[in-house]
């Protein structure tokens, strides 16, 4: 659950990707576009049903990092794109 922050570099790209407890997902595009629909994990593999047919992660997880200070992030990984979200620090 929860937002993760991406790059939104080129077209397919999302600018963030937020999970919700009920087991939906909404992906944000750079063009403004927003797209929501149910998410299925099936062990390291997840598919986003999402408006114009579902996109297939074959390989997905999730990574904390302590960037000191007090700062601490998680990255999810999707197929190899990253999408960053912080969870504690100023």
């Amino acid at each position: 659950m929860g937002e993760w922050d991406g790059d939104g570099e080129g077209s397919a790209r999302a600018t963030k990707i937020e999970f919700f407890a009920e087991g939906f997902v909404a992906v944000y595009y750079n063009n403004g576009q927003v797209l929501r629909g149910p998410a299925v994990v099936d062990g390291s593999a997840m598919t986003l049903h999402l408006p114009g047919g579902p996109l297939y992660v074959r390989n997905w997880s999730i990574t904390p990092f302590d960037a000191g200070y007090g700062y601490a992030f998680e990255n999810l990984l999707l197929d190899g794109v990253s999408y960053v979200r912080q969870t504690s620090g100023g």
